[in-house]
């Protein structure tokens, strides 16, 4: 009998999200305390859906109700990786990044439904999976209003291609064509209030990494923690390896966090002294089903393992949008 529900329990997840019911908040957590992986059953699903929602349009209640800030990751749960999530109250938006083109008319009609107001917009670092989106709107408003833009400062061009010539600099080049007034960069150890969350900064680019790694842009991520007044979610945007030792000797058993975004979207990101520091409850993976199932190098695998032995609840692009209740 038990196996069995745990074999029923994914259908009707899967199936609430097919039809485009509404997630309501924490609710999927719940479930994924129970079931924990999705994968065989989702693949299935979307192979037999026949176009039975669009998750690219796909926008579930946003409204956190009276208490609490509720988180919303975005994301194709079967083709690109991106890093996409939304914070909302009943009166106010944030956006983390944003991810590819396709995500912009998602954007669009989450930021109408708030008055075409965004409190604040966090561009994590420049590769194009985390800002196209941003510079989509950022091109083209359309009557939208960004109060906020936080970000991280530039390492050297130069030195950036010197270090690692097979990156991706295109969008940098683009987000630095842009006549944007009033982008403000953030440095390790500020603070700011976000909807009336905390917001510490724990790692931004600074000269000092410019010796530290060979992957800059990646390893200038802003991660940083928001907390509430009883849970916290700590983001490691790109942040990969070469940043473990780094933060592990910075803040030790100071990076303890409710819940966690993982570095570099799960594969060749932050270690495993790292995660363990942070013991959080869930995990969340910026990962479609070919990198959560993938091998080697481009795989999502061995960390996955790793936050399923720490008893980690798993969220990732099979079951995307997924939403928690910060309070």
């Amino acid at each position: 009998m038990k196996n069995r529900w745990r074999r029923i329990v994914p259908f009707f997840v899967i199936l609430a999200l097919l039809t485009g019911a509404a997630v309501i908040a924490g609710a999927v957590f719940v479930l994924n305390r129970k079931i924990n992986n999705l994968h065989d059953t989702v693949i299935a699903l979307m192979d037999s859906a026949d176009g039975a929602l669009d998750r690219e349009k796909y926008i579930p209640n946003l409204d956190p109700g009276t208490e609490g800030w509720l988180v919303t990751q975005f994301g194709d749960p079967m083709q690109q990786q991106e890093m996409c999530y939304v914070i909302t109250t009943g009166t106010g938006l944030v956006i983390i990044d944003g991810g590819y083109s396709y995500e912009t008319p998602r954007l669009r009609e989450i930021i109408s439904r708030y008055g075409n107001s965004v409190e604040a917009w966090i561009l994590t670092h420049y590769h194009p999976d985390h800002i196209t989106a941003f510079m989509d709107i950022a091109e083209d408003p359309q009557g939208i209003e960004i109060h906020h833009i936080y970000t991280v400062e530039q390492a050297d061009l130069a030195l950036m291609q010197e270090k690692a010539s097979w990156d991706d600099f295109t969008a940098l080049e683009r987000f630095n064509a842009l006549e944007l007034s009033g982008i403000e960069y953030l440095h390790r150890g500020d603070e700011l209030n976000l909807l009336g969350l905390k917001m510490e900064v724990l790692s931004a680019y600074d000269n000092r990494l410019d010796s530290m790694t060979n992957d800059l842009m990646n390893d200038s991520s802003l991660v940083f923690r928001l907390t509430g007044a009883e849970d916290s979610f700590l983001f490691c945007a790109d942040a990969g390896v070469g940043l473990t030792d780094f933060l592990t000797a910075e803040y030790g058993e100071d990076l303890k966090a409710d819940y966690v975004q993982m570095g570099h979207h799960g594969f060749g990101g932050l270690g495993e002294s790292f995660y363990r520091l942070v013991a959080p409850r869930a995990a969340f993976f910026d990962a479609p089903a070919w990198l959560m199932t993938g091998e080697g190098d481009r795989s999502t695998r061995e960390k996955e393992t790793l936050m399923r032995d720490m008893d980690c609840v798993i969220f990732s692009y099979y079951t995307a949008p997924n939403q928690i209740l910060l309070k």
